[in-house]
């Protein structure tokens, strides 16, 4: 008989907001952990890199991420050379690093000057030259529309980068100006995407947005006409959430339900293709419609080393951030001499197992196979209880290690998930 327990843990969760694909759900989950020293990186195989650049134009609201208003050119600068020699320390220390992703994100990495984005794109190609890369690396780059000419373009496709990644998020100017960002013509949405692939660029991905207050059936109907009209290489699909964001009202579970499952349905009859559930959605059935570094995060848990204000790395032995997560007067860090991680934290395997299937849940599912090398022993039967109460509900399917939601099970996705976080019992959720 399956433990009542089980059915009661997740009756109780599919009632919680924060469920979603952020672990941990607070800040102060981890403070058990924390550990002095810096996260080691010994034997950890291929491993990503990422940059962050903070800076954007417009703060929108709906961002949960850290960012601050763009600064003068030379703070700009400042900030990249403060990046390049962390970069440098970092591969004086691991001069064997093998990089299966790079992926260079915010803020708004083409918010820079062109003299200083031409010098990020310097930056990163020259960091590429001096490692080993897999045969499946596929670097990446953020920005938006207003923020792209041709010059920026070439230099992104100069440096070795053929995947951008740009935000839509709805084309609804009502629902955007309310969030304190303006409204893209759909003719010059085109003119850019015509550009970065004359460039040389081949994947474009433009982000969409739904949860956002304002937004209803026609203003979502009227997005997934402009993702038709342009037919970017791939898609991904954001749900709002609100951990990072207070005062931040959620829509229904419901209603974030039929939001995902209407733009699936039509994004599966453009051609796109995803499993339900994924919210990563690519013209190619052979391209999973990420970066090789969100790919190899999302479905291996593999480690990657976070550069710039706030970013995060993760190795074997744990987590770490860099100065500035969760601070609100950013700009007092761009006079650091360093951005180089301020805090460790030391997790045993429970805890990281937690942090690779919350991301997992960005596919739609997770793996036994990678659960159980995180844990150290057969995850499938440490979690035989969870699965077969899952299996028997109908809100998981198994195939060989793949454990993917359902229709059923993606109304309460984040409460499914969590069932397979080994301290359930513990999580506060609200």
């Amino acid at each position: 008989m399956l433990s009542q327990t089980t059915k009661t843990i997740y009756l109780a969760r599919t009632l919680s907001p924060l469920l979603n694909t952020s672990y941990p759900l607070h800040k102060e989950d981890w403070l058990a952990y924390r550990v002095e020293g810096t996260l080691p990186y010994d034997d950890v195989g291929p491993m990503s890199f990422y940059l962050h650049i903070p800076f954007c134009r417009h703060l929108c609201r709906f961002c949960e991420y850290t960012r601050m208003s763009l600064p003068d050119d030379m703070r700009q600068l400042r900030y990249l050379d403060v990046l390049a020699q962390d970069i440098e320390r970092f591969l004086a220390a691991h001069p064997d690093t093998v990089l299966q992703g790079f992926d260079i994100g915010g803020g708004t990495p083409t918010a820079l000057s062109l003299d200083n984005f031409q010098r990020l794109m310097t930056l990163y190609a020259d960091t590429v030259r001096r490692v080993q890369l897999t045969s499946d690396f596929e670097p990446s780059i953020e920005g938006t529309f207003l923020t792209l000419d041709n010059e920026k373009l070439d230099a992104i496709a100069q440096a070795g980068i053929r995947r951008l990644s740009l935000g839509v998020q709805t084309s609804s100017s009502t629902v955007l100006n309310a969030q304190g960002r303006n409204n893209v013509d759909a003719d010059v949405m085109q003119r850019i995407l015509d550009q970065a692939h004359a460039a040389g660029i081949r994947k474009v991905n433009l982000d969409l947005m739904y949860g956002l207050a304002g937004q209803d059936d026609a203003s979502r109907q009227r997005d997934l006409d402009v993702i038709h009209h342009l037919m970017p290489e791939q898609v991904t699909l954001y749900e709002l959430r609100v951990n990072m964001l207070p005062g931040v009202q959620s829509a229904s579970k419901e209603e974030l339900y039929n939001a995902y499952c209407s733009c699936y349905e039509a994004l599966i009859g453009m051609g796109y293709h995803a499993r339900f559930g994924q919210n990563t959605f690519s013209r190619s059935d052979s391209d999973f419609g990420v970066s090789s570094y969100l790919r190899n995060r999302m479905l291996k848990g593999t480690s990657y080393r976070g550069f710039g204000i706030s970013a995060q790395s993760m190795s074997a032995a744990g987590i770490a951030y860099n100065p500035g997560k969760n601070e609100h007067r950013l700009s007092s860090f761009l006079d650091r001499a360093t951005f180089d991680e301020e805090t460790h934290y030391a997790l045993p395997p429970e805890e990281l197992l937690s942090k690779y299937i919350a991301i997992a849940a960005y596919s739609g599912g997770f793996s036994l196979d990678i659960a159980s090398n995180i844990l150290g022993h057969d995850a499938g039967e440490h979690f035989s209880d969870e699965l077969a109460f899952c299996l028997d509900e109908g809100l998981l399917t198994l195939d060989n290690d793949r454990v993917q939601i359902t229709r059923k099970g993606f109304l309460h996705y984040g409460a499914v998930f969590s069932l397979f976080y080994l301290n359930h019992k513990n999580i506060k959720t609200n």
